[in-house]
């Protein structure tokens, strides 16, 4: 993973700036946090979606994933940060779909409830996220290749043959009801007529009857 921004966090510089700064970020579709505690071992990654959502979280030590862990690495107040790039690489581990606002979260830090009722947010709509490079049908996310791969997959229109298409083939049975009434038709006008060209007429009806 690539660093795009490290720092510490401080009084001045806390959390909450950070997460900010997270949720700032356009360049990247899935940053991750990774905070180290200075007053403890306490390790962890915290995993962001643009449009400023916490979809999960990982304490190194323990393993702890989801919420808890995320709780517990944003009550750091002393420690170092760096904003990862995962470059288009499956975060499985650190991905819950959790679709925590950051927004709802800034105000209540450091002392976050046990319980993340009232925080959680839907699921962003899955074609908006398709069409930004963010979901995944088997791990929430993807890059925008796949992406572009899944888009392509849902908007390929459905070709039917030409030759089973009911709208394309020839109705012989149409034609030869056709054919009959146009051979009457013709009839009975030679006979108002009268036989001034019945030789004429003979010979017509035969060439018809034979096309």
């Amino acid at each position: 993973m690539d660093v795009i921004i490290e720092g510490k966090i401080t009084r001045e510089e806390g959390i909450d700036e950070v997460l900010k700064t997270c949720a700032e970020i356009k360049s990247v579709k899935t940053p991750i946090l990774r905070i180290n505690d200075s007053d403890s071992d306490l390790q962890g990654q915290i995993a962001f979606s643009q449009g400023g959502y916490i979809i999960g979280g990982k304490i190194n030590q323990s393993g702890e994933i989801g919420y808890a862990a995320v709780r517990r690495l944003l009550m750091v107040s002393d420690g170092n940060y760096a904003i990862l790039d995962p470059l288009r690489k499956h975060i499985t581990d650190v991905n819950q779909s959790l679709w925590l606002k950051i927004d709802k979260l800034v105000p209540l830090l450091p002392n976050l409830p046990e319980n993340p009722d009232g925080l959680l947010d839907k699921q962003p709509d899955i074609e908006h996220s398709v069409k930004s490079g963010q979901f995944d049908i088997a791990s929430g996310l993807v890059g925008l290749d796949e992406s572009n791969k899944i888009q392509e997959t849902v908007a390929k229109p459905v070709v039917t043959s030409a030759n089973k298409s009911k709208g394309r083939k020839f109705n012989l049975g149409f034609w030869r009801v056709f054919r009959t009434g146009m051979m009457i038709t013709v009839g009975f006008t030679a006979m108002l007529a009268g036989f001034t060209y019945y030789r004429e007429i003979v010979v017509f009806f035969q060439q018809l009857m034979h096309h």
